[in-house]
């Protein structure tokens, strides 16, 4: 087996001898390696995501989520060994860090069904208005900010696992504790509370921290300003009573939103393996019931980055972002840019969409 993909600190689990042997490497790399970072981001969360007086209140909740990645890794790792073609795992340590803060994420999702609306619509503020942007940081945090400050220009945002120290940045550390310790005056906070003027309360924030914002901070802060709250979701799978699941009154369930978002993760694996030309005859004429371009909605959702999207295309970042302003695109115009004939681009798209109904048919 080829295993100099994989981290080292895996091989010995992955060539252990025997299941004995597999399973007390299993246990070293739950307990030495996943679970302190899994708790160190959990705490970090959820100390960052809602009020001083709830914090105490959703650590408790969020312990759900520890247990959610520890059955995540061990199902991960089991098929590694039992499967040696498995996609590999080559930063052990990132890869749990991601699957934390998605865990966290899908948390946070059911629990809290408004404020997921408004981490979608702040997603979507931030990479369609200019001067905005959103990244992800190595260790999978998603943080926004001014365009200028992605990386390479300057320091990532803190992280949880072992980035820049959070004392490094008393700002961002003032806005866990108070969402609204960057106030300047009583005629910017007028302002600020009418939601039509999202815009100019992000760039203060973002003005006044510094660095970027790991946006479920920036979620938090927002939500305090604008006054959003939910009432919680209790999910209990194990009531036998037929009782009803309370949501937030007036929208869909939580649940709902999260199998929509994993299917719309599913599906876009499919588009990548489309052949090229299949997946730009598709992606670049994609479209609602209105005629209105819908390829970003798998970034307004969090499923991919506007890079992702770029690269499916085979763009450059700056490209997609001239092309996004223009789309969908009509059926000649693809031609043109591909160098086919309009029939033939029409011929992809309908191969494309064939194949995508056989393969998601399944799920």
């Amino acid at each position: 087996m080829e295993t100099t993909r994989f981290d080292e600190v895996l091989l010995p689990f992955i060539n252990a001898l025997d299941e004995a042997e597999a399973e007390r490497q299993l246990s070293r790399l739950l307990t030495e390696h996943a679970e302190p970072t899994v708790a160190r981001i959990i705490r970090y969360k959820a100390g960052g995501t809602r009020p001083l007086s709830r914090r105490a209140d959703e650590l408790t909740k969020a312990e759900d989520v520890r247990g959610e990645v520890m059955l995540h890794l061990v199902v991960r790792l089991r098929n590694i060994r039992a499967d040696y073609s498995a996609r590999p795992i080559a930063d052990f340590n990132a890869y749990v860090a991601a699957a934390a803060y998605n865990a966290y994420d899908r948390h946070v999702s059911r629990l809290y069904p408004q404020r997921r609306r408004l981490k979608n619509g702040l997603r979507y503020l931030l990479t369609r208005r200019s001067g905005f942007a959103l990244w992800q940081t190595a260790d999978g945090a998603w943080v926004g900010g001014f365009e200028h400050w992605r990386p390479g220009a300057r320091v990532e945002a803190t992280n949880a696992t072992g980035g820049a120290d959070v004392s490094a940045f008393g700002g961002l550390q003032r806005l866990r504790e108070d969402p609204r310790a960057f106030a300047r005056g009583a005629s910017e906070e007028r302002l600020w509370h009418d939601r039509k003027h999202a815009y100019e309360l992000l760039s203060a924030i973002f003005e006044w921290a510094g660095v970027p914002v790991e946006l479920d901070l920036l979620t938090g802060v927002v939500a305090d300003w604008w006054n959003v709250t939910d009432e919680e979701v209790e999910l209990d799978a194990g009531r036998d009573d037929g009782g009803p699941v309370q949501v937030a009154s007036g929208h869909p369930a939580a649940t709902v939103e999260v199998e929509s978002r994993m299917y719309l993760k599913r599906l876009w694996d499919e588009i990548v393996e489309l052949p090229p030309r299949q997946r730009a005859a598709l992606l670049l004429n994609l479209r609602d019931e209105g005629g209105r371009g819908i390829v970003d909605l798998w970034i307004i959702v969090g499923v991919v980055t506007p890079e992702a999207l770029a690269e499916a295309l085979s763009l450059e970042a700056r490209a997609f972002a001239e092309l996004w302003k223009e789309l969908p695109l009509d059926d000649n115009r693809i031609a043109a840019r591909l160098g086919l004939t309009r029939q033939q681009v029409i011929n992809l798209r309908k191969s494309a969409r064939e194949r995508l109904a056989r393969r998601v048919k399944a799920f």
